[in-house]
């Protein structure tokens, strides 16, 4: 097992490479009050990872990791801990941004090939400070966000499939874009979860002010509508929660099937805000028809029946069984299409009659 130490204040190491390591532990000491950062780090063969974040504690101080990449596919596990902030991967929009985590950046193909990443765990659990991670994006045709300079060939696409990343007690971003992806957040105020694949899962702490975004992506690998599908997100404290519908967690082309665009929220309650301006919907009409389904025996119909009823954009929301439903359109239509999106409160069945809408932005009530 190899061990890095990279120590200093106000200090941004050049990337470099660090072959051969089956494990390998960094240690991040940030010795003053500013950051300490290294531009990317590339493996071979190393099957897990440890990060220590730790140094002093000044207003500004922390440490960032743009990017652990592995050549050969054989990265499982990255786990973190420390009591600094640590940013693992990166928010801005430059050349640099993209996953904090890759693998397989070696791979070489003659035609079209997929490759399914060997990463399925990020661990900030023991983590005490502010982490952020990104993670989860698929890279493909050679164009690929990697911060050491390289680019996958051509032909090769890299995807994640039930990636899991689990946060800290700490307040912090986590974006997941893996399909079937997995994220599970501490207690922290105001954390951030950002969900950009299909089937992924979301569990929040008790932390006030907690914001999840569906079907949005920082670095644009997974905005496309009917990306973001069947997504569940679990807030520890739903009353002061924030839900984000993005364009990916929109119908797309499974518009005229059973949970179209669906998005479920377990433990809903009333104080929750539900945003769908990302979707474009602007409108502040919202419309109780819950009568208009009452008689209708399959989802799909009560869906179709709301849109139709409602006659216009905006927000129709109904009981189905013991679910609420909210769906947000942009158009007048009699059916449900491929630019709506939906969401599901799970066992909920009396805070809909109050719901009330500002520009794109419903407000749950009992």
């Amino acid at each position: 097992m190899g061990h890095l130490i990279l120590q200093g204040d106000n200090i941004a190491y050049p990337g470099f490479s660090l072959l051969g390591e089956s494990s390998l532990a960094i240690t991040f000491d940030d010795t003053g009050t500013n950051f300490l950062a290294l531009d990317f780090l590339v493996l071979s063969g190393t099957t897990s990872v440890s990060i220590d974040s730790t140094g002093t504690f000044g207003a500004k101080s922390s440490n960032a990791f743009t990017q652990l990449a592995e050549t050969n596919n054989d990265l499982a596990t990255v786990t973190i801990s420390g009591p600094v902030s640590i940013f693992l991967g990166t928010l801005f929009s430059n050349s640099n941004a993209g996953d904090g985590v890759v693998t397989d950046i070696a791979a070489r193909a003659t035609s079209p090939t997929t490759i399914h990443s060997s990463l399925k765990l990020i661990d900030a659990s023991a983590t005490t400070g502010e982490v952020d991670i990104i993670a989860g994006g698929t890279n493909t045709s050679g164009a690929g966000h990697f911060g050491n300079g390289a680019s996958l060939n051509a032909n090769i696409t890299i995807t994640y499939t039930g990636l899991e990343i689990k946060g800290g007690s700490g307040s912090g971003l986590i974006e997941n874009d893996a399909k079937n992806g997995i994220v599970t957040d501490g207690n922290g105020t105001g954390d951030q979860v950002i969900l950009g694949g299909a089937g992924a899962k979301a569990t929040l702490g008790t932390g006030s002010a907690d914001d999840v975004s569906v079907g949005v992506s920082l670095i644009g690998t997974k905005e496309l509508a009917g990306s973001a599908l069947g997504d569940t997100v679990k807030f520890g404290s739903a009353a002061t929660a924030f839900l984000v519908i993005g364009s990916g967690a929109e119908a797309g082309s499974t518009a005229g099937t059973t949970n179209i665009g669906l998005t479920k929220v377990l433990d809903a309650a009333a104080g929750m805000i539900i945003n769908f301006r990302d979707i474009g919907l602007s409108s502040s009409n919202i419309v109780d028809e819950t009568a208009a389904v009452a008689s209708l025996t399959t989802l799909t119909a009560a869906e179709n029946e709301a849109v139709k009823t409602m006659g216009s954009a905006g927000v129709a929301y109904f009981t189905f069984g013991k679910n609420e439903y909210f769906i947000a359109t942009n158009n007048a239509e009699t059916t449900v299409s491929s630019s709506d999106a939906i969401v599901e409160l799970v066992g909920i069945t009396n805070i809909h009659h109050a719901a009330t809408i500002s520009g794109g932005v419903v407000a749950l009530h009992v």
